[in-house]
């Protein structure tokens, strides 16, 4: 090998070790950012030819040895592949850590909001963290789609997930097919910081009758200081009643079936509140 060969080596070793060096731990890297950072495929495949990479899935690449977190995954879609989907509902609260001291029978699924039109890459699905994997429709259920989004952040990286004023109505949407009744109550008495005002714009954007009216009545039934600071009657909340469990209760302001429980515990609260 002569000395120019070895000069080149040297430069295409020294050019991976600064591109890895400044992705965050977690991170995989994606054929499409690696393409706008000058690595061509010849180049990649010389990378994984080396020990410097390892492959994902097709067009994905992580560094040799590296784990692939959650959130690394969620932050290339956001930043290298510039796809809007967000940690979402309960995977939202959990992540700012509203939802750990409640215990589930089950495994809690991934629950992400996707724009209409976009698609997850194969090799994110592939992940073990995506084997309970919940997509809805942010476009469904919020005009405009980012309306009510936070920046989450580790010692790594940051990334764009759900308020917790967002995730409650994106949890109150999945009810009560995709969501629990009782949980939705736990997680709502553990928000006792909402914002007003940006919970005001949130629910301003949601396009789900059924999430809000919900989202409302758990929310008068716990009682927590900021639900007194909302404009309700600037919110669409719809006529008629709405049914969503069998054998619930209808919420004499709300009009939505809710368990009798919340009820009577709404019931009971105002009784207590006017000794």
């Amino acid at each position: 090998m002569n000395l120019q060969e070895i000069d080149k080596g040297t430069l295409r070793r020294t050019k991976i070790n600064k591109l890895l060096v400044s992705v965050p731990a977690g991170t995989p890297v994606t054929s499409t950012w690696l393409a706008s950072q000058g690595i061509s495929p010849q180049l990649v495949h010389r990378y994984k030819r080396s020990g410097w990479l390892e492959p994902l899935a097709r067009s994905a690449w992580v560094r040799a040895g590296g784990h692939v977190s959650m959130a690394g995954a969620v932050f290339a879609l956001q930043q290298q592949l510039l796809i809007k989907v967000y940690p979402a509902a309960r995977t939202a609260l959990e992540l700012q850590g509203r939802a750990h001291y409640i215990a589930t029978e089950h495994d809690s699924a991934l629950q992400l909001s996707l724009e209409s039109g976009q698609k997850l890459p194969t090799w994110f699905t592939r992940q073990s963290f995506s084997s309970n994997l919940s997509i809805f429709n942010s476009s469904a259920l919020f005009n405009p789609t980012y309306a009510g989004l936070d920046d989450w952040q580790n010692e790594e990286l940051q990334i764009k997930i759900s308020s917790a004023e967002r995730a409650m109505l994106e949890y109150c949407h999945l009810l009560p097919k995709c969501a629990d009744f009782e949980e939705a109550r736990q997680l709502m008495e553990g928000l006792t910081t909402l914002r007003p005002k940006l919970l005001q714009s949130t629910l301003l954007a949601c396009k789900s009758i059924k999430a809000k009216r919900l989202f409302l009545v758990l929310a008068s039934v716990v009682g927590h200081t900021w639900y007194k600071q909302l404009d309700i009657e600037s919110l669409e909340l719809g006529a008629g009643n709405r049914s969503v469990m069998a054998d619930g209760c209808l919420h004499p302001q709300f009009k939505i079936t809710v368990p009798k429980d919340w009820v009577k515990q709404e019931w009971h609260n105002q009784q207590g509140s006017d000794t």
